[in-house]
């Protein structure tokens, strides 16, 4: 009887050691998981996008159960910081980020200056302009390139932070207000057409020898293991070799930025 309690106490301390992690490798395919998306174009608009059918895809191979819900971009990013989101869509990574996110990517995009006309802008003559204004989405990060140019035209105060990227579009449609915005083909290819801008905004490459910045899921440490990443990273993995990836591209996307958006 001594000998079945002792077995039965080690079994007990066995089984209360192992199940924490045996939960921490198991709660994202066993609980629903929070994602949330932001207005973006072709990304994400009126429920359907690329971001859409990313996670949905993700969804079916994974086994996972996603509620889905809507939110600006900047409280996107506060709630992610704070452990109270588990998981949002087409983040740029950062090493500030990397503190409190993992990051997947799945869809490459090359940001632009976009200005109404069809004057070639020159950027060290425009971040050198005091009368130079230009627009942001709040909580947007452009990568290395241009964050740099935002930060020398605000040393001006001419940086105006909206909270979308419809405002950001309205801004440059009015005439009056910017002199130019920040947008990658994913998002300036459905604002364009919807406003009618396509003949009346150039849109011009000035990063010339950059390659663009990697978007993808954001998964919060405060929720996801390792583990789930690698299970994550692998089903993206096999999207892209697979040929899913770029058939969602080419729904939204004209061919040679689809072809450019897989390279990541």
């Amino acid at each position: 009887m001594i000998r079945a309690l002792i077995l039965g106490l080690l079994f007990s301390t066995v089984l209360g050691a192992a199940t924490p992690a045996m939960a921490q490798e198991t709660k994202t395919a066993a609980s629903s998981i929070r994602v949330a998306y932001y207005e973006a174009g072709y990304l994400n608009s009126g429920g359907k996008g690329i971001d859409r059918d990313v996670v949905a895809e993700l969804a079916k191979r994974g086994g996972y159960r996603f509620e889905h819900v809507d939110q600006p971009r900047a409280r996107i990013w506060v709630t992610l910081e704070s452990g109270e989101l588990p998981m949002s869509v087409s983040g740029l990574q950062t090493p500030a980020r990397d503190k409190f996110a993992y990051f997947v990517p799945y869809i490459a995009q090359k940001n632009k200056a976009l200005v109404l006309g069809d004057k070639k802008i020159d950027a060290d003559a425009f971040a050198a302009d005091k009368s130079s204004r230009m627009a942001v989405v709040r909580g947007f990060k452009h990568g290395d390139y241009f964050d740099r140019l935002v930060d020398k035209v605000r040393q001006n105060g001419n940086v105006a932070e909206v909270p979308t990227i419809d405002n950001l579009f309205l801004m440059l449609e009015s005439g009056d207000r910017v002199n130019m915005i920040i947008s990658q083909p994913a998002l300036y290819a459905k604002a364009l057409k919807e406003k009618g801008l396509e003949s009346k905004v150039s849109v011009q490459d000035l990063d010339t020898q950059g390659k663009g910045v990697n978007l993808g899921l954001i998964l919060s440490k405060a929720h996801f293991t390792p583990a789930d990443v690698a299970k994550m990273q692998g089903i993206i993995n096999d999207m892209k070799k697979d040929g899913t990836l770029a058939a969602i591209f080419a729904k939204y996307l004209n061919k040679q930025d689809a072809a450019e958006a897989l390279h990541f």
